[in-house]
């Protein structure tokens, strides 16, 4: 379900809801002030940070924590869907709901324009790329967000972006545990996009668009039996035959048909731990099955994972851990047809019955009469045109740790990773490509193949000591190589002699275009220290060093040094605070600074040389003669790394006996030296070059708020509350360019450009400025009561003249009185801030979690409502659009009227309708409107979950530890003023400088989900 509520209404509404559950939890705290709870060992939590981990009370730089317990809580295909919302900094868009989409991760807004902004992700020590669309979220024990400069500067080369660590679950002394957990959900779409659904008015709506584009034979073929328009009354008795015909005839809901089905997932899980004193083991395997809504679009996906430990004898340790996952995802992850589904007719007319409306490839006949018309049938379409994405992924882990002299630590590890995807096309005879030309491409397909490993050693030395109690000190030296390559090929496969055999039988088809190639080795080499220090808890002091060389660069610049150092002071420890009443309503405050410096060389391999291609020089003028010749890249050997500086203070609270928590930050993070692509003149042979030449900041706050709200002997409420808000301003760019553009959408969607703009934030959009329609107070009239040409002072078109209905844009030009074409801001897609809402109750054996997400701010370029904009006929358009589009067709001669009284009479209330479907307008359509860019704040209530645990007296009769079911509401309700499917959508690749561009996107589904976990 999806509240609408206007724009200027919603924000307002969000801090109130805040305020007054905040205020609800003092309240509550103050009235349970008497309960005394035993929360104090919260403080002493672990957190995993670089190659180590440390208690939480000792931490000096910004990290944010998820546990296992908190991932559990949400059933979730991967551990990107049980993430979102969790914690403060981290921003999860997804592209879409298909099974399989994909999502943009940043922490902190990101540290680069065209440079990769996702973060690093380290599992068990090592290096995963996408590991959280990879890893079982059953397996995961913790997930530590590395944010400050302290934290990441230890990755050094790849920490600028952010790091998120992921610990997985080992063995366990004691007895055999074996854990299984399943759920079943069923899913449906949460929102319809309101399309004209009555077949009359769709017919009429027709007739208009036909008239007033000199097709209204065309129209007849379809709509009126191919009655001739030179028959006596045809347009007279036009709109009375519709009526006729069609005020009682069938429509068919594309929607419903397409999209109204219930998807179902089914995960099952199941893993065991064993171990004694000496070794502990852990296995699991994880099968998860997601059907979509829309046919011919599933994941499936296989995980199996090992982990071993064992201390051979005292001070020598070994461990070894294992994972194997396979994914298959039919359909590509993504749909791109959803405005196809949208924008198909929902009546034949006298040419297709229903049934053949539905099951016929009707693109043709259609396409043949108006040539605008590009929807096929997506019923027919999807069955025809299918895909398959599958990928595995192999890792071994191992590592050897030797404890020696005294206080030292010795540990060296090594992984392997190996990773394959293959991905399959294929169109039959009654796909669209084939249609389209079946002689030249007939029945098609692709077949495309990469395959990638990498090689990391680590070798680090640990050295923890405590001085006279007071002093602490734990310092860290290390080394660690890690190499990649990858190889792919792929091949375009077109008149395939038959369909029976698809791409099992590649002989007989032609080979359309092919390729292959191996990505140039990259190798990271890297040399790190740390040193902590504490003096009686009170004082803590942390310094980092980091030296790493990037074969992506060329000689004297692959080399980078990478500084931090933090400090922070427990104000709680001292003794005139220990010894103050004070310190019975604030039990721990401790105030940190952080600042470093990190990198980022996310660009392509050896960008310090030019390369060298391939062409064909004729002799004579017979070709096929291979040559070779620079390519449009010029090399630059004096590239190299783009440095974020970043600054982060902190407070940490405990309050009321650690029944309230607080985390606040401010940081503020510069990135210098960008590698951007610096344009070259055409004249220099060369296109572009890879230069250190821009900087930009992300500067913001976040809070995080745990309370304890009542707790006692049956009942327990809690709340965790998370929020971010950043803001990105871009200080420099190529030598006197004032912005850089990064063009989104088509012809159909709109070609919006965003801007990277010197002393701007990134996201800003760039088009046109939409003022309505021109009405007939904007006109002058002629003798006959015809309007003549526009009074003085309102704005000119572009182009030509104006008529009644014509949209109307913004002046550009310096008079102020025409528009121009000129591009102006119409939004911005980042939004103000965002975070996360959660309440937790348990009574006895009952549990209660309601988990809300929210963003405010942030506007959504609704390319989907733009391409559903009429511009050719037979196709259907939103009920706004239908409803209330400014006619120019009299119903009562069935032509157009320029008579300004009659205009008057047929449009009540002018200025509140969209335009007309004339020709001028079949133009302007295709221009990026503010029209098109409405609001993405959202309130979501994103989970609810009710489960029961079963007694300890029931589950020793029937040979269990734990045993608990539970029903989950997915995505249950969502207040927003967007119109589209859904406000939290990215369909762009290139979140941090293309947001809230919402094309086609897959719509997010609602679901239902029971699950059971039993403990043996």
């Amino acid at each position: 379900m999806s509240i609408k509520v206007k724009h200027k209404n919603f924000k307002p509404l969000m801090a109130p809801l805040f305020l007054l559950a905040s205020g609800l939890m003092f309240a509550q705290q103050k009235a349970n002030d008497s309960v005394k709870t035993d929360n104090t060992k919260d403080i002493e939590e672990v957190v995993v940070i670089g190659y180590g981990k440390v208690k939480k009370s000792d931490l000096t730089g910004s990290v944010a924590s998820v546990s296992a317990k908190e991932l559990a809580a949400t059933p979730a295909m991967n551990a990107l869907q049980a993430l979102q919302g969790r914690a403060a900094g981290l921003n999860i868009v997804t592209s879409g709901g298909a099974p399989g989409a994909g999502a943009n991760v940043t922490i902190r807004g990101g540290a680069s324009i065209t440079s990769g902004t996702s973060p690093l992700y380290i599992v068990d020590g090592f290096q995963l790329d996408n590991a959280l669309n990879v890893i079982n979220p059953n397996d995961i024990e913790s997930i530590d967000i590395l944010k400050g400069p302290s934290a990441i500067a230890i990755y050094g080369a790849r920490g600028s972006n952010g790091i998120i660590i992921i610990k997985t679950k080992s063995g366990k002394k004691g007895r055999t545990v074996i854990n299984y957990n399943s759920f079943m959900a069923f899913d449906m779409l949460s929102k319809r996009i309101d399309m004209i659904s009555n077949s009359e008015q769709f017919v009429k709506y027709q007739y208009e668009m036909a008239q007033l584009q000199g097709k209204t034979t065309q129209w007849s073929n379809v709509f009126d039996n191919s009655l001739g328009t030179d028959t006596p009354g045809f347009y007279t008795g036009v709109f009375n035959r519709i009526s006729n015909r069609y005020g009682n005839a069938s429509a068919l809901d594309w929607q419903e048909k397409m999209l109204g089905s219930t998807g179902m997932t089914q995960n099952h899980n199941v893993n065991f731990s064993t171990g004694n004193e000496k070794t502990q083991a852990f296995v699991s395997y994880n099968y998860n099955k997601q059907d979509g809504l829309l046919q011919n679009y599933s994941e499936t996906r296989n995980s199996l994972r090992a982990n071993i430990n064992s201390e051979l004898k005292k001070g020598f340790r070994v461990d070894f851990s294992t994972m194997f996952t396979s994914n298959s995802t039919n359909g590509g992850g993504a749909y791109s047809g959803i405005k196809k589904i949208l924008l198909q007719p929902i009546t034949g007319g006298t040419l297709f019955t229903d049934d053949e409306l539905y099951n016929t490839q009707t693109f043709p006949d259609f396409s043949s009469l108006d040539s605008g018309y590009d929807t096929e049938n997506p019923f027919v379409e999807t069955n025809a045109s299918t895909s398959n994405n599958r990928s595995r992924t192999f890792l071994a882990n191992m590592g050897l740790e030797v404890d020696f002299l005294k206080n030292f630590t010795f540990r060296t590890a090594g992984q392997y990773q190996w990773s394959n995807s293959k991905s399959t096309s294929f169109s039959d005879e009654n796909s669209r490509a084939f249609l389209t030309d079946p002689v030249n491409t007939g029945i098609n397909g692709s077949i495309g193949n990469s395959e990638s490993y990498r090689y990391q050693i680590t070798n680090t030395v640990n050295y923890t000591n405590t001085f006279g109690e007071k002093h602490k000190v734990s310092a860290l030296a290390g080394q660690e190589a890690v190499y990649s390559q990858s190889e792919s090929n792929s091949m375009r496969l077109i008149k395939f002699p038959i369909a029976n055999s698809g791409l099992d039988d590649i002989r007989n088809a032609t080979v359309q275009d092919k390729s292959a190639g191996r990505g140039t080795p990259n190798t990271l080499l890297s040399y790190f220290g740390r040193v902590n220090y504490t003096y009686d808890d009170r004082y803590l002091v942390t310094g980092t060093l980091r030296y790493d060389g990037s074969s992506k660069f060329g000689i004297g610049r692959k080399w980078g040094l990478f500084p931090s150092a933090a400090v922070a002071w427990r104000l709680s420890q001292e003794n005139f605070w220990q010894n103050s009443k004070i310190s019975n309503v604030i039990n721990d405050v401790k105030f940190r600074y952080e600042y470093g410096v990190t990198g980022n060389n996310d660009v392509d391999s050896n960008i310090f040389f030019t390369n060298i291609v391939q062409t064909d020089y004729p002799i004579n003028n017979t070709p096929g003669n291979p040559a070779y010749v620079p390519g449009t890249n010029l090399g630059n050997k004096n590239a190299s790394w783009e440095e974020s500086q970043n600054s982060n203070l902190g407070m940490d609270l405990a309050l009321f006996n650690n029944r309230i928590k607080l985390t606040a930050e401010v940081y503020d993070n510069k990135v210098v030296g960008m590698l951007l692509n610096s344009v070259f003149p055409a004249s220099t042979g060369y296109v572009r070059r890879v230069e250190n030449i821009g900087s930009m900041t992300n500067r913001g706050m976040e809070f995080t708020l745990n309370t304890v709200n009542f707790k006692n002997a049956g009942f327990r409420w809690t709340t965790d509350l998370n929020f971010s808000a950043n803001r990105s301003e871009v200080l420099s760019l190529e030598k006197n360019q004032p912005n850089k553009t990064f063009s989104v959408g088509g012809n159909r969607t709109g070609v919006v450009t965003y801007y990277a703009t010197v002393g701007e934030r990134l996201g800003d959009m760039y088009g046109y400025v939409y003022q309505g329609v021109y009405t007939t107070d904007d006109f002058l009239v002629n003798t006959d009561g015809s309007f003549g040409a526009l009074k003085p002072g309102v704005v000119k078109p572009a182009t030509g003249t104006a008529r009644p209905g014509d949209m109307k844009f913004a002046a550009d030009n310096e008079a102020g009185d025409q528009f121009t074409r000129k591009l102006q801001k119409i939004g911005n897609g980042t939004p103000d801030f965002f975070g996360g809402f959660q309440n937790n109750f348990s009574y006895k054996g009952f549990d209660l979690a309601v988990f809300m997400k929210f963003s405010v701010g942030g506007d959504i370029y609704n390319a989907t409502k733009h391409s559903l904009s009429p511009y050719a006929l037979y196709q259907n358009v939103p009920t706004e659009f239908g409803s209330n589009y400014y006619r120019l067709i009299d119903p009562n001669t069935g032509q157009i009227t320029n008579n300004i009284q009659r205009l008057k009479e047929l449009n009540p209330d002018e200025g509140s309708r969209t335009w007309s479907l004339s020709n001028a307008n079949s133009q302007n359509i295709t221009y990026p409107s503010s029209y098109y860019v409405e609001d993405g704040s959202y309130l979501r209530i994103a989970q609810v979950t009710l489960g029961y645990s079963f007694e300890r007296e029931f589950l020793q009769n029937v040979g269990l530890s734990n045993a608990r079911i539970y029903l989950t509401l997915n995505n249950l309700a969502t207040i927003t003023g967007y119109s589209g499917y859904d406000p939290e959508v990215s369909s762009a690749s290139g979140v941090a400088v293309t947001p809230g561009f919402d094309n086609s996107a897959y719509p997010r589904s609602k679901s239902y989900v029971l699950g059971i976990n039993l403990t043996f």
